[in-house]
């Protein structure tokens, strides 16, 4: 059924869709307090709402402030199949941000890759998992949806996510009862997935890089070969010791729960000559990759939902 699913809901059109409209005229970049934001963010909330995700705290728009913006991230839940009500199931949160850095200077900054590919690849999972968990078995986890805002603000979006878990704010929608930190056991966060002009090896385009993904990297790999996608993994940042730090634990937006010691990985296909600039536009992004990272991340987070509990 998985199989299925992924065929069905994994398409190109489906992500030059969601690609386009957050880099184009209307987001104009998404940059912090700009129409374009509110544009992306509006855009999260029918995507939330055509998928049917439960709100969370009564909504699916949570607003915070930082650096003086108002700012929103878009939360929403798909149950698991046993009912929340008789046990304090675990969760899994799937993240991607939404911001970018706008128009500056009267300059634009489309962010196709950074991160519009995240937020696509998210929008291609809710709706496999929302297939997975009305159909069949159903979810062994309750999967939390987050948009994120505030990437660009020091990471605030995460920050206030997970604030929310840390104070009891955050209840889940079917039992009303606060999600506790040690309720979370794996936290994915989709940050720049389109690119290929930054490959592991010279000769490769079809690559993906995971990181901290430790005792699950084997999952990873063997997810790859059986599912005969072929793609050239990395599971650190470019043999750097130095920058696989600096990306899983200090500037990317799983740092506030790996701080806290919650099992929190980072996908990415790494930084570009293009990323922050006006030159990260639809047309970079590799289509034919980026299909096929959508399906082998689908894969592995499917299969985590059930050994990791």
């Amino acid at each position: 059924m998985a199989d299925l699913a992924a065929e069905k809901f994994i398409t190109r059109e489906a992500l030059e869709t969601d690609i386009r409209f957050l880099s184009g005229g209307f987001c104009q970049g998404r940059g912090a307090s700009q129409a374009g934001l509110g544009e992306a963010g509006m855009w999260a909330v029918r995507q939330f709402q055509s998928a049917q995700l439960l709100p969370m705290e009564g909504t699916l728009c949570q607003t915070f402030t930082a650096g003086g913006h108002v700012c929103h991230n878009v939360v929403g839940m798909l149950p698991a199949r046993t009912p929340s009500y008789l046990s304090h199931s675990s969760y899994v949160i799937i993240m991607a941000h939404y911001d970018n850095l706008g128009v500056l200077d009267g300059k634009t900054y489309p962010g196709a890759d950074s991160n519009a590919s995240g937020v696509a690849v998210m929008n291609r999972l809710i709706r496999l998992f929302r297939y997975l968990g009305t159909n069949g078995a159903g979810l062994p986890q309750n999967i939390i949806f987050a948009a994120l805002d505030g990437k660009q603000l020091s990471l605030a979006g995460a920050q206030d996510l997970w604030s929310r878990i840390a104070l009891g704010r955050l209840q889940d929608p079917v039992n009303g009862q606060a999600i506790r930190p040690r309720d979370i056991s794996a936290v994915i966060n989709l940050d720049i997935l389109g690119g290929d002009s930054a490959p592991i090896h010279k000769t490769r385009k079809d690559y993906l890089i995971l990181l901290g993904g430790g005792r699950f990297n084997s999952l990873l790999q063997n997810t790859n070969l059986r599912k005969g996608l072929g793609l050239d993994l990395g599971l650190d940042y470019y043999g750097s010791k130095g920058f696989t730090d600096l990306f899983l634990n200090r500037v990317s937006d799983q740092k506030p729960f790996r701080e806290k010691g919650v099992y929190a990985v980072l996908f990415t296909s790494g930084i570009t000559m293009d990323t922050n600039r006006e030159s990260d536009t639809e047309d970079k992004i590799n289509y034919d990759v980026l299909l096929k990272r959508t399906e082998l991340i689908f894969h592995w987070i499917e299969q985590l939902l059930y050994i990791n509990r």
